[in-house]
């Protein structure tokens, strides 16, 4: 899965959308909102988690040689693979500092990832649950 604070929030919408899709297909009956809310809890989960991991630079995105590492990625998500500048110097990794602006910044990001997921599945009712 490509993570980034760019790309997050527009998978997070996606994953909401499916969720109800889901939901409206095989799910129809009360006790499955409480399956809608488990699903919701372990997208975020695996979001944040694998968000957490890249910007701590515990892991890296395959294929995108140095644009791929870690913290570089969250913050600028490869867009130099495009040609363009990066938005961040990652050069000291933004977490290096945990009370700097960018790691609060960061912390403020993906505090969001909830509301991203709860906009999709607000979307995906919208386009979805018509009846």
């Amino acid at each position: 899965m490509d993570m980034s604070f760019l790309i997050d929030p527009i998978l997070l919408i996606l994953c909401g959308v499916a969720e109800v899709g889901i939901y409206s297909k095989f799910l129809r009956e009360k006790e499955s909102k409480k399956i809608l809310v488990g699903l919701s809890t372990i997208v975020v989960t695996i979001f944040w988690l694998i968000a957490s991991l890249l910007y701590l630079d515990y892991i890296n995105m395959p294929g995108l040689g140095e644009y791929g590492k870690g913290n570089h990625f969250m913050w600028n998500s490869g867009i130099e693979l495009l040609g363009l500048r990066s938005f961040v110097d990652t050069s000291i990794p933004t977490y290096a500092n945990p009370l700097g602006p960018m790691n609060i910044l960061a912390i403020a990001i993906f505090l969001t990832y909830p509301l991203w997921l709860y906009l999709g599945i607000k979307l995906g009712y919208r386009l979805l649950m018509k009846n």
